[in-house]
């Protein structure tokens, strides 16, 4: 068995990238969140090119993850008891389900809902009898990705490393950021210029970490097959 998308995900990544928001939601919607980072995953796979081997060593046996949502909402019907749902999605590893409410500001709020029972096998999601009508459900539904390799402790930490760039790079590229803001004698932001040049100074800080990480690994792997190849005579690319 292979080195799953959700550890390097929560172990390594999560370590890097410090935002309240992806916290909550991986406190009130697992699912939702690793359907959110997986997509972070397929674009930092192809970053760890170093050694250039690195690449064709990650995509062998590589599994992609599966998911999917559904919404339900409560019904007169579902005041007098159970209600099971068909969901269509059969075979999922981990489900997650939260109400979902409109503020009185047009935001959507979610609370984590724990009564919903989810059937692998048949794809039904058993809600338990509703107190009022009109709640809307998210339930959402995930299947972990998986390397073709038990990848080592060094390379699952460059691979959180990766995630953590392309979702430095996400931000950083942000139009919004780089729009006039209003201000009156009111209210006043930050120096626009000021802030633009410490967060791309703070992005190539981020992004030159990355690259010094993947060239001292390089080097470790060179060093060990080097090592390898003197012992026994001839020798196969090694990863440390």
């Amino acid at each position: 068995m292979g080195t799953k998308w959700s550890e390097i995900i929560s172990n390594h990544a999560m370590l890097e990238i410090d935002d309240v928001r992806l916290q909550e939601e991986a406190a009130n919607d697992p699912a939702a969140f690793l359907r959110r980072m997986s997509l972070y995953m397929v674009n930092a796979i192809p970053l760890f090119s170093l050694p250039v081997q690195m690449r064709s060593y990650l995509a062998e046996g590589l599994v992609q993850p599966v998911y999917g949502d559904f919404y339900w909402t409560s019904d007169e019907q579902s005041l007098t008891g159970e209600t099971e749902v068909e969901t269509g999605m059969v075979g999922y590893e981990l489900f997650s389900c939260a109400a979902v409410e409109q503020d009185v500001t047009g935001g959507m709020i979610v609370t984590p809902y724990s009564g919903a029972v989810y059937d692998p096998e048949t794809g039904r999601v058993t809600f338990p009898q509703q107190e009022a009508a009109g709640i809307r459900y998210s339930l959402d539904f995930y299947t972990d990705g998986e390397f073709g390799h038990d990848l080592t402790l060094e390379q699952k930490r460059i691979l959180g490393l990766c995630v953590a760039s392309v979702w430095d790079e996400r931000f950083f590229r942000n139009w919004l950021n780089d729009q006039m803001k209003i201000k009156d004698a009111s209210f006043d932001t930050v120096n626009e210029g000021t802030y633009m040049r410490e967060g791309a100074a703070k992005h190539e800080k981020n992004r030159g970490r990355l690259m010094d990480e993947l060239h001292k690994y390089e080097q470790d792997c060179t060093h060990l097959n080097v090592v390898q190849r003197e012992r026994s005579g001839y020798g196969r690319y090694q990863f440390a």
